[in-house]
């Protein structure tokens, strides 16, 4: 959960959106980003080249090889013993929200950002989507709302993209790249702020600097002892995902596809149960994809898609247009 701080951050997020497209897919500022986004923009078109990827299992994708591990982290022993106490809540975390891993390794690979990152939402929600804590913070990044709102998350009606997987993860990851050319091109300073703050993070390195430190990290910057915590578990999932073998964790079985689609469904059905049926998915699955509708009411005033498992996305899209041409021969 990032600490209250102000972010002085002005994103630009460039998407594509096209009807039944691949999708997978903290706390407050005072002054931050102009950082608005459409609704195509916040649930980013996820899209896959197949071309030199293809490995049946995403841990066997380019994904995730050792060329998109881009941190030199070697693990204390306090770190190391952390890593192999938690190897199995981490196997867990990943088997209940396989839904959103291939979308997140895409679009760290998409930014050409370190897959180290995706350590973030594991610690924060084990990438589930419902989280509140009691801080006040909200969904799979926990953001608190006032920063939600600085990076462009809204709340309308019957829909919070505090929630909604897709357009926290586009928020984090753009705020994550801003951090790193705001904290000397320095991760684990980015994970720090992450969980600290980012002022009180910049005014640590700037007392160190003063004291001619010149290579930041727990040891050279007086952090607050949450955050040296969080750097800690930064580096032992980090290390958990780079070396599964090395600690003994069974990774869950999770197809290198997306896991996803977006289907359009503002003024064609109104009711997610409704849309479960039609597409033959569990509602608790919807629930999960969809976690920022706020009931079970579809009408959210911004047009928000349905995201549908890939499998079930056809017959939704089948069973919809068969009710609009039976309404329009009526």
């Amino acid at each position: 959960m990032i600490r209250k701080t102000t972010l002085f951050y002005v994103g630009a997020v460039l998407t594509a959106s096209v009807s039944l497209t691949f999708l997978s897919a903290c706390s407050g500022s005072n002054s931050a980003t102009n950082f608005i986004k459409n609704d195509a923009e916040a649930t980013t078109a996820y899209s896959y080249n197949y071309s030199n990827k293809y490995a049946e299992s995403v841990w066997d994708s380019s994904l995730i090889d050792d060329s998109r591990f881009k941190l030199d982290i070697k693990l204390t022993a306090e770190e190391e013993r952390w890593a192999r106490k938690n190897a199995q809540s981490l196997a867990t975390h990943l088997k209940e929200g396989s839904a959103f891993v291939h979308y997140l390794l895409v679009e760290l690979d998409k930014k050409d950002l370190p897959v180290e990152l995706m350590a973030i939402p594991l610690i924060e929600s084990g990438l589930n989507p419902h989280v509140r804590s009691g801080a006040g913070a909200h969904g799979p990044w926990q953001f608190m709302r006032s920063t939600g709102k600085s990076l462009g998350l809204k709340r309308t009606g019957n829909y919070d993209e505090l929630y909604d997987f897709i357009a926290t993860t586009e928020a984090s990851l753009d705020y994550l790249k801003y951090l790193y050319s705001e904290l000397e091109h320095n991760w684990d300073m980015v994970a720090a702020a992450y969980n600290q703050g980012e002022f009180g993070v910049k005014k640590a390195i700037r007392q160190a600097k003063a004291r001619g430190v010149t290579e930041f990290n727990v040891n050279t910057v007086k952090l607050t002892k949450s955050a040296r915590t969080y750097i800690k578990r930064f580096h032992a999932f980090a290390a958990l995902l780079k070396n599964p073998e090395k600690f003994d964790l069974d990774l869950p079985v999770i197809q290198n596809r997306p896991a996803f689609k977006r289907v359009e469904v503002a003024g064609r059905i109104n009711s997610m149960k409704k849309a479960a049926e039609l597409s033959g998915t569990s509602i608790k699955t919807l629930k999960k994809l969809n976690a920022g509708f706020l009931s079970d009411n579809l009408k959210t005033g911004e047009g928000h898609a349905l995201l549908v498992p890939t499998d079930k996305a056809y017959a939704l899209e089948r069973a919809l247009a068969s009710r609009e041409q039976e309404k329009a021969t009526n």
